[in-house]
C-alpha cells in the first residue's frame, strides 16, 4: 500500500483530489459496496464522520409520520432564522443506504446558509421496502408539514434531497404541479440521480474509481425498483419526464466528476426549455460526494449558490401557506 495519496487527475479540484485519495488510502482494498453486500455497504455508509461542526445550526432528533408508522428525523434550526419556510430533506445514499448521519454536513451547510429551518427524513429503505416505500414516506411527512401537525414549522414548503434523495424531491415537485402533494416554493437537487439509463457520457468518464460506480448505481436502481419497466415511468425517473411545465424554481447543484453528472445538467436544461426557473451549479472537478466531504471549499460554496437561489426565490414569491387560512372572496 502506498504510504503517500495518489491523486486522480479527473479531480481537477486540489483540495478534492487530495480529500478522495487520503480515503483512498484506507478504504483502497476494500470490495466494492455492489460486490461486499448490502450489510457491509451499509455500515460502511454509516461510519460517522471526522468532524461535525455545528455552524450555527441547533438540531434535535425527532420523529414524525410516514406512510407506514413514525419515521427518524432531524430537525436543523440556524441561529440567525431568516426565512419561514421548511426545507423536507431526503438523504442520498442510493435508496439503500444512509440514514440522518449521511448528509448531516449537507444539512447543517443548508440550513446555515439560507437561514431557513430543515427537517431531514430518514425514510424506509430499499430492497426491504422498495419503490414506492420511499416517495410514500417523504409524501406523508410533506403533507404532515402542510397541515399544520409537526408542531413549530409553518411558511413555505421546499424540497430538498442528495442523490438518491434528490430523485425523490424531483418527483414530489413534478406532483405538485397536479396537486397530489402540498405546492413547493422550491426544489434543491443535489447531484441528483434521475434516471436508470447508464449510458451518459459521464457514466463512461467517472463510472469507475472515484467513489460512486456505474455499477453501484445499477445496484440501486435493481433494489429500489425491481421491475426495469416500472423505472422508465417519469414519476421515477424524472429526466424521462416530457413535460416539465409548472415545475417549482429549482437548483441543481451537479459534481463536474460525477457519473450522473450528465443527467442533472440536463434536467436542469429541459426545466428551463419548459420557463421554469432552474438555476444550475456545476462544480468542476470533485466526485458526488463533495458536499458531504468536510473540509472541501468547491463543496460549501455550491451550497452557499444553492442557498442564494433559494432565498431570492423565498423573497419573490408569495407562496400560499396550507396552513394559513385562506382568504375568501367578497
Amino acid at each position: 500500500m502506498p504510504t503517500c495519496p495518489v491523486l486522480d487527475p479527473r479531480l481537477t479540484d486540489e483540495q478534492a483530489a487530495q480529500a478522495f485519495a487520503a480515503r483512498a488510502l484506507v478504504d483502497g482494498s476494500l470490495t466494492p459496496r455492489h460486490l461486499a453486500g448490502l450489510a457491509v455497504a451499509r455500515a460502511r455508509a454509516c461510519r460517522p464522520a471526522p468532524s461535525r461542526p455545528d455552524l450555527g445550526v441547533r438540531t434535535e432528533d425527532l420523529a414524525v409520520r410516514g406512510a407506514a408508522g413514525p419515521r427518524p428525523a432531524r430537525l436543523y434550526v440556524p441561529e440567525e432564522l431568516r426565512q419561514s419556510a421548511t426545507v423536507l430533506f431526503l438523504h442520498g445514499g442510493g435508496w439503500a443506504l444512509g440514514d440522518l448521519d449521511s448528509d448531516d454536513l449537507l444539512c447543517r451547510r443548508l440550513a446555515a446558509a439560507a437561514g431557513v429551518t430543515v427537517l431531514s427524513l430518514s425514510y424506509r429503505l430499499a430492497p426491504e421496502h422498495p419503490w414506492p416505500a420511499a416517495l410514500d414516506d417523504a409524501s406523508a411527512v410533506l403533507e404532515a408539514l402542510a397541515a399544520g401537525r409537526v408542531p413549530g414549522l409553518t411558511g413555505p414548503l421546499v424540497v430538498a434531497g442528495h442523490g438518491a434523495g434528490g430523485q425523490l424531491a424531483a418527483v414530489l415537485a413534478l406532483r405538485a404541479r397536479t396537486g397530489q402533494v402540498p405546492p413547493l416554493a422550491h426544489q434543491l437537487l443535489f447531484c441528483p440521480l434521475l434516471d436508470d439509463d447508464l449510458d451518459r457520457d459521464s457514466h463512461r468518464l467517472f463510472g469507475d474509481g472515484l467513489g460512486l460506480s456505474v455499477a453501484d448505481l445499477a445496484w440501486f436502481w435493481r433494489m429500489y425498483v425491481p421491475d426495469r419497466a416500472t423505472r422508465h415511468r417519469s414519476d421515477v425517473a424524472p429526466a424521462r419526464a416530457t413535460d416539465l411545465t409548472g415545475c417549482a424554481p429549482t437548483t441543481v447543484v451537479v459534481a463536474g466528476a460525477d457519473p450522473v453528472r450528465d443527467e442533472g445538467l440536463a434536467f436542469a436544461a429541459a426545466l428551463r426549455a419548459a420557463g421554469v426557473d432552474a438555476r444550475e451549479v456545476l462544480v468542476e472537478g470533485v466526485p458526488h460526494d463533495v458536499l458531504t466531504t468536510p473540509g472541501v471549499v468547491a463543496g460549501e460554496r455550491a451550497v452557499l449558490a444553492a442557498a442564494d437561489h433559494l432565498t431570492a426565490t423565498l423573497s419573490a414569491t408569495r407562496v400560499l401557506d396550507l396552513r394559513e387560512a385562506v382568504p375568501q372572496p367578497r
